[in-house]
């Protein structure tokens, strides 16, 4: 069985670019869909043009039996992020299938950014692990490294210190381990 390619997890690549905009006749919205369908709906959604999709993926290396093969983990399974027209949101969430709900925000500029910050994470390189059912932290800023600027919580596990972004409609985030020598309280 042929292996399918890996997709992109921003569809246009341009999407947060576009996304600041206009903001009056476009937004946000998350796609709750079937379990495991979300690579499928990401698909569907490029294929039909009309809306642009964000699917936070991390990157792992895994290896099995003696081979080392790259594995794409999603952030938050069971939501595909999307942006666009109303109702192009609206038609693509009745034609598309595997979509079961759409999710959608009220604050729309704190949610621009939060999806802006978990891109940031994500493409800085950094071990992005997913967190769940947030409690609420200090909240932070980075001062210092390539996630410099970059506002969160702060919360501590066994290991280390770590940053987190969180969604807080979904009830979900990411979070990246910090130095606490970079990290300011706000």
């Amino acid at each position: 069985m042929p292996i399918a390619p890996p997709i992109p997890g921003v569809w246009p690549p341009s999407l947060f670019d576009d996304a600041g905009a206009d903001r009056s006749s476009s937004a946000w919205c998350a796609f709750h869909v079937r379990p495991r369908s979300e690579k499928v709906v990401s698909r569907r959604l490029k294929e039909d043009g009309s809306v642009g999709y964000f699917l936070p993926l991390s990157t792992q290396k895994r290896r099995y039996q003696r081979r080392q093969v790259e594995v794409q983990y999603l952030l938050f399974p069971g939501y595909v992020f999307v942006h666009g027209d109303r109702d192009a949101i609206r038609h693509c969430r009745f034609t598309v299938p595997g979509v079961v709900n759409c999710l959608e925000e009220p604050d729309q500029s704190s949610l621009h950014e939060s999806l802006s910050t978990i891109r940031a994470l994500l493409e800085s390189g950094a071990s992005v692990s997913p967190e769940e059912r947030l409690e609420p932290g200090m909240a932070v800023e980075i001062i210092g490294g390539p996630l410099a600027g970059q506002c969160g919580v702060v919360i501590e596990n066994k290991k280390a210190l770590r940053f987190l972004i969180q969604l807080n409609f979904i009830q979900q985030g990411v979070s990246v381990a910090v130095d606490a020598s970079v990290v300011r309280a706000l």
